[in-house]
This record gives C-alpha cells, structure tokens and sequence, in this order.
C-alpha cells in the first residue's frame, strides 16, 4: 500500500465535487448525470491509481489536469448560453484597452503565437522537476499547479463567457499566425473563456514550482509564462482581467502549498 501522495488528495476532492455540484448547474438532465458518473469514476480512478508504483503516479498529473480542464465544460448548457458575466468582461476590457499601451507591430504576432506555448511549458516544467528533483518535489508540483487550474476550471459552469476573440472580431491580427492558433485550439481547446485564465495560472505556476529546482530554467520558463500571459490578452485569447486574476491565482497557490 501507498499513501496518497497530496496532488492526489486534491484531485479526488476536486472531481468529488464537481460530481456533487453537476445537479446544481444548468445543463440538461442527462448531461448532468453523465458528468456527475464521469466524475466520481475519475475520483475512483484517481484513488485506485494512488496504490501503483510511484513512478507512474508522478505522471498522471497530466491526465489529472486535462480532465479537470474538459469535463466542467461537459455541464456549460451551450457555448451561447451567456449573460451579464460576459457582458462585465467586455465592459471590463473596453475600459481597460483606453488606456493600454500596446506591443511594437512586429511583436504582437510573437506574443500571440507565443499563447500556444501553455500546452508544452507543463509538461516541460514537470519533466525538469521528475528529473532534478525529489519525489516531494514533484508532490509539490502538481499540488500547486492543479490547485491553480482546478481553481480556474471548476467555475466554468457558472461563470460562462466566451474568449473576447468570439465575442468582437480582433484588429490588425496576422492572418498566419491566426490561422495556427485557431487551428491549434480547435482541437485542443473546448472554446469557452475560463474564469480566471486557467492557460496563465497553471503556465505561472508550474514556471514558479521550477526556480528552486533550477533558477536557470525556471527563469528561463517564467519568462514564456508572462509571453503567454502577454499573448493571451493580444491576440484576445482571454480577458484582461482573466490574465490578471490567473496570475494571482498562480501566486497565491505557490504560496499556500
């Protein structure tokens, strides 16, 4: 027998209860059953998992956090179905924009295609802490790094918005880089706005969990962090004050694991 390493106590209690919270949200019957089953076998799973060699337990963050990503968005009734939430953002963001200051023209298609660097920094910052660090270090790791994301996700169902990039169409955007991203997203994302940036939180804490691991590549992964932080509010990925309050998110679960 193993004892449950903290990542994994977080997760079971993070799908336990989403599995109690699916009857409470507006989805249709069917589809919160659906999700509340989902849910509680993952817990199960994750549970099960937690008695396997340690070795494999260390990777499943992976698969943790992906579907702490997808299956609250399962319980959002239709991407359309918004209201004032998204309507304060995009008041939000309007006031906000009057007053940016705004990237070089030849840096804005950087910072945007740099957005796309959140689906490799995880895995990255992992694979460095896996294998410099300890066992506990990698504990540490994705207890921070899924209480950040879970923290984002798990108000999906009731704070719906969509990215302000559907909302209103973006200005003197590069076609190219465009066209990878939605390409990218497409099939990677489930294209609803998470509340704060799940992208950010989980991008800033995995950089942060990195530095005292090694201060060389965390600084080097703190710096990508903030390209997609910048990159997520250029090219409209997520509202200003997702990007702000994700990065706050990051920091604050840093500091409390």
């Amino acid at each position: 027998m193993h004892a449950p390493l903290t990542f994994e106590s977080l997760a079971t209690a993070f799908f336990v209860a989403l599995a109690l919270a699916a009857p409470a949200t507006k989805a249709a019957r069917v589809r919160r059953a659906h999700v509340a089953i989902l849910s509680g076998m993952v817990a199960i799973g994750v549970m099960l998992a937690s008695q396997t060699t340690t070795d494999l337990r260390g990777w499943l963050g992976h698969v943790y956090l992906v579907a702490g990503y997808w299956i609250p968005a399962l319980l959002v009734p239709s991407p359309d179905h918004v209201g004032r939430f998204e309507s304060w953002l995009v008041r939000a963001d309007e006031r906000w924009r009057r007053f940016a200051i705004g990237p070089p023209a030849w840096a804005t298609p950087l910072l945007e295609l740099s957005y796309l660097l959140c689906y490799v920094l995880v895995p990255a910052a992992f694979v460095l802490v896996w294998t410099q660090g300890t066992m506990a270090d990698v504990d540490r790791f994705w207890t921070t790094v899924l209480l950040a994301g879970f923290v984002c996700y798990g108000s999906l169902p009731w704070l719906i918005s969509r990215p302000p990039r559907s909302v209103t169409a973006p200005a003197g955007r590069d076609a190219r880089v465009r066209g990878i991203n939605e390409f990218v997203l497409a099939r990677v994302s489930h294209g609803l706005n998470t509340f704060p940036s799940g992208h950010v939180a989980v991008s800033l804490a995995a950089a942060l969990e990195v530095v005292p691991i090694s201060q060389p590549a965390g600084m080097a992964l703190l710096a990508i962090a903030t390209a997609i932080a910048a990159g997520a509010v250029v090219g409209r990925y997520h509202y200003a004050v997702d990007v702000l309050l994700g990065a706050a998110i990051a920091i604050a679960a840093v500091v409390m694991v």
